[in-house]
C-alpha cells in the first residue's frame, strides 16, 4: 500500500493572505516502516541500553551526534583522493568461520556484525564494502579513538615539543601530588601507568572506577555523578609500579589528551584537527563526543567516515608523505620500548593466533607483532589493522549483537595480509 505525504515547501504573504504551496509525494510501505523503526529507536534508546548491541546500538553508532553533545574535528585541507585498484583476489580471499568455509566478501555481506570495511594496499583501495551503512555515514569508532589521540602525542614528540621520558606533571601540573605524579609520558602512552582504573572491571558495573569515569563524561547512565572527569581522575589510585605491566586503562588516554591539549593550548578536538585530520587529507569532518561541560571523551568518542580511518592508518605506512610522525616512531612501536605481554596474556594471544601471537603493546595500540603489524580495536567490533612492511591498512566498523558477539575481522585481516597477496 502506498500513502501520499504532503508538506509545505513555500509560504507567501500577499495582501494579508497566506498562500501555502503543498508538495505531495508517495511513500512506500517500506519507507514508512523505516521511518517508524527510526522513531521507535529514539523512543527505546536509554543511557542503559545504548551499548547493549543490536538495532539500537547500530543506529546510535551511525548517528552518535544525534544523541550526545559533540565538537567538530573539521576537514580543513583538500581531500586526499584514494585511488582504486580493485582486486578480486581480496574479495575472494578464502576464510573459515565457525559456520562454514567462505570468502571475505561473502562473510562481510552476510554477517550482521559487520557494518563496513575497507582495505588499502600500496595506498589504493583494493576492497571496500558497506553492507550495513553508507560510505558517506560517520560511525562511532569507540577505542580506535585512542590511537588517534596517541598519534597526536607522537606528532608533538616528532616536533620536539614533548619528551616521553618526562613525568606527566611537567605537562599537566594539576596532577602533581596525585598518584599520577612521577609516571612518564611513555608509560602512560603504553598503558603501563599502574593506575588501577581497569576497563576490565566492567563498563556496566556501577561500582567500578571505569564506570564512574564514563559517568562523569555523560557517556553512561548517571548513578551518582558527583565529580567532574578531572576530579575523578585525581582520585585514582596506583596499584603497581609504572612500567611493570600492560593494563587496559582508558584513563591513560584521557591523560594523554590533557597533555596534547596543554602543549598545543587548544581543546583536544582542535589539536586533533591540526595534528591529524589536516595532515591525512580527510574527506569529511569528524565529530568528538564531549560532556556537558566540554570535556572530551578522549578514550572513545570520535565518529568518522571509514575511509578517513583508513587514511589515518596510512600515517604508519606513508609517514614521510603525510608528515605526522617520523620513521623513528615506527621503530619505537616495533621496539622493546613497548610493554611486553606477560605469560598469561601471551597464552591468551596464542590461543587466538596459533603460532603467530603478538608480542607487545605500545602507544595505545592493543597488539603489535614482531613483523611490525599493529592493531587497535574498539568496543562492539571496530578496528584498524596496519601492516607497515606490506603497506596495507584494513579498517572496519561493526555492531555486536545483544549476546555480545562481535565480528571476526581481526584474524581475517592478519591472515589476509600474510597470505602473499601483498608481498613484493
Amino acid at each position: 500500500m502506498n500513502t501520499e505525504i504532503c508538506f509545505i515547501t513555500a509560504i507567501n504573504f500577499s495582501a494579508g493572505i497566506v498562500f501555502a504551496l503543498l508538495n505531495c509525494a508517495t511513500a512506500t510501505a517500506q519507507e514508512q516502516t523505516s521511518l517508524i523503526e527510526i522513531r521507535d529507536i529514539y523512543q527505546m534508546h536509554t543511557p542503559e541500553n545504548f551499548d547493549d548491541g543490536g538495532s539500537v546500538s547500530h543506529y546510535v553508532w551511525k548517528n552518535f551526534g544525534s544523541f550526545y553533545p559533540h565538537a567538530t574535528i573539521a576537514r580543513t585541507s583538500p581531500e586526499r583522493l584514494l585511488n582504486r585498484a580493485t582486486e578480486t583476489a581480496v574479495a575472494n580471499f578464502p576464510i573459515t568461520t565457525q559456520a562454514n568455509d567462505s570468502t571475505l566478501h561473502n562473510y562481510v555481506t552476510s554477517s550482521p556484525l559487520v557494518d563496513g570495511i575497507i582495505v588499502l594496499a600500496g595506498g589504493k583501495v583494493v576492497y571496500e564494502s558497506y553492507p550495513r551503512m553508507e560510505a558517506f555515514e560517520r560511525h562511532l569508532s569507540w577505542s580506535v579513538t585512542k590511537v588517534i589521540v596517541s598519534s597526536a602525542l607522537a606528532a608533538l614528540e616528532n616536533q620536539g615539543k614533548v619528551d616521553m621520558a618526562m613525568p606527566v606533571e611537567n605537562y599537566v601540573p594539576e596532577l602533581k601530588g596525585t598518584q599520577w605524579q612521577g609516571v612518564s609520558l611513555r608509560n602512560i602512552a603504553n598503558m603501563a601507568s599502574g593506575i588501577s582504573c581497569l576497563d576490565r572491571d566492567g563498563y556496566q558495573n556501577t561500582e567500578t572506577c571505569i564506570y564512574r569515569y564514563e559517568e562523569s563524561l555523560g557517556l553512561t547512565a548517571p548513578v551518582n555523578p558527583t565529580q567532574t572527569t578531572f576530579e575523578n581522575l585525581v582520585t585514582m589510585r596506583r596499584h603497581r609500579p609504572a612500567g611493570e605491566k600492560y593494563e587496559y586503562v582508558s584513563a591513560n588516554t584521557f591523560v594523554t589528551g590533557l597533555v596534547v591539549a596543554n602543549v598545543t593550548r587548544q581543546p583536544l578536538w582542535l589539536a586533533l584537527q591540526d595534528l591529524i585530520w589536516k595532515k591525512i587529507g580527510a574527506e569529511s569532518d569528524a565529530i568528538m563526543m564531549i560532556s556537558a561541560d566540554g570535556t572530551p571523551a578522549t578514550h572513545g568518542g570520535i565518529s568518522a567516515r571509514l575511509r578517513d580511518v583508513a587514511r589515518f592508518g596510512q600515517i604508519f605506512t606513508k609517514e614521510s608523505s603525510l608528515g605526522v610522525i617520523g620513521q623513528d616512531h615506527l621503530e619505537d612501536l616495533r621496539s622493546n620500548k613497548g610493554i611486553a605481554f606477560d605469560s598469561q596474556q601471551l597464552e591468551s594471544f596464542n590461543r587466538r593466533f596459533p603460532g603467530d601471537a603478538p608480542t607487545h603493546a605500545a602507544w595505545q595500540w592493543d597488539m603489535i607483532w614482531p613483523d611490525g603489524a599493529m592493531f587497535k580495536g574498539g568496543y562492539s567490533g571496530q578496528g584498524v589493522f596496519v601492516d607497515p612492511n606490506r603497506d596495507v591498512v584494513v579498517a572496519w566498523y561493526g555492531t555486536s549483537n545483544i549476546d555480545g558477539d562481535s565480528n571476526r575481522l581481526l584474524p581475517i585481516a592478519r591472515h589476509l595480509t600474510r597470505s602473499g597477496l601483498f608481498d613484493d
